[in-house]
């Protein structure tokens, strides 16, 4: 019988201690998928957090991102859903049709923080669960609100006559206005403004330059009204494959982000007032009913949709 080295079964020893390992001690490797270019103020924050999450959980989780040029917007959702992606970061606006419950942060008055501590974010992740076979982490834009833009004035406070890009989460709101809705992706917007296709469009307060359309119009409509809601959520098949430890560490960073959110929403505010009130977007004070009737609006039609769901939620996620 030959003989073995005691080096050689050094060797050996250390080997089979390697591969025992279980397979998630390895550092896994996580595609997302992003409603916007990463140029875009609304992505920026998340790449940020991808950019502190591949630092501070190095060895465990590294986060690749890709987005709408190689994934369509509005088919990101149900390659979530679907494990084509592992990760999305998009709002849930754009799978009401799955899940309209998801919409509920828009017309929060809590942070993400607040909705964590509330038990909020329990219940919300519990129906991602089983609606979007999906692990909500967070959301990002809380505060961020909405205007209506226009190129020209409103008349006693009516905007008849006024063709505004809108999507469903304000189509009730402006038709209470006297605007007619048209639903006009981002990409045609500019187009729209500029051939007179459309006379404005509802927005938040951050990226209207992204897209160029401060060139087109004059008017800020406020107070804003809702809460801009971008969740970030992680394939639950995937999320269930990663180890306690890989788990932990995603779900510190969202807390992290949470943590950071009031500081970066307050630098880009000012950013994007300062770059509006340059190209000559004048804010218009719509008195305190504007906001107000676009939120009583809004919960009109959620409570239709699933009026359990909003009577368990609703003193979880408003002051």
């Amino acid at each position: 019988m030959k003989r073995i080295s005691l080096p050689l079964l050094g060797i050996m020893a250390a080997t089979a201690s390697v591969a025992v390992q279980p397979a998630s001690a390895a550092e896994v490797k996580l595609k997302a998928a992003t409603f916007l270019p990463s140029r875009a103020a609304f992505t920026r924050p998340f790449m940020t957090w991808v950019k502190e999450v591949n630092t501070q959980c190095k060895g465990k989780v590294a986060i690749s991102v890709v987005g709408p040029g190689a994934i369509k917007s509005f088919e990101q959702w149900n390659a979530l859903k679907t494990g084509v992606v592992d990760m999305h970061y998009g709002p849930p606006n754009y799978y009401r049709g799955t899940m309209v419950e998801g919409d509920v942060s828009i017309v929060s008055s809590k942070s993400a923080a607040e909705q964590r501590a509330s038990g909020a974010w329990a219940i919300l992740n519990e129906i991602h669960n089983k609606k979007m076979n999906a692990q909500y982490l967070t959301f990002f834009g809380g505060g961020i609100k909405f205007f209506l833009y226009t190129k020209n004035p409103s008349k006693n406070g009516r905007f008849d006559g006024m063709r505004v890009r809108s999507v469903n989460i304000y189509d009730a709101f402006f038709k209470s206005l006297g605007a007619t809705p048209m639903r006009m992706p981002p990409s045609q917007v500019y187009t729209g403004l500029e051939r007179g296709t459309v006379d404005g469009f509802g927005w938040p307060l951050w990226g209207v330059a992204d897209f160029g359309w401060h060139k087109h119009v004059k008017y800020r409509h406020g107070p804003g009204f809702f809460n801009v809601t971008v969740n970030i959520l992680v394939n639950l098949d995937k999320w269930k494959s990663l180890s306690d430890d890989q788990r932990k560490c995603l779900t510190d960073m969202a807390i992290w982000a949470e943590k950071q959110w009031p500081a970066w929403l307050a630098a880009q505010d000012k950013k994007e007032i300062a770059a509006q009130t340059k190209a000559g977007i004048k804010y218009v004070d719509m008195g305190p009913a504007f906001p107000k009737k676009a939120e009583d609006r809004y919960w009109a039609v959620i409570e239709k949709a699933n009026p359990e769901f909003i009577k368990k939620i609703r003193p979880l996620i408003t002051k």
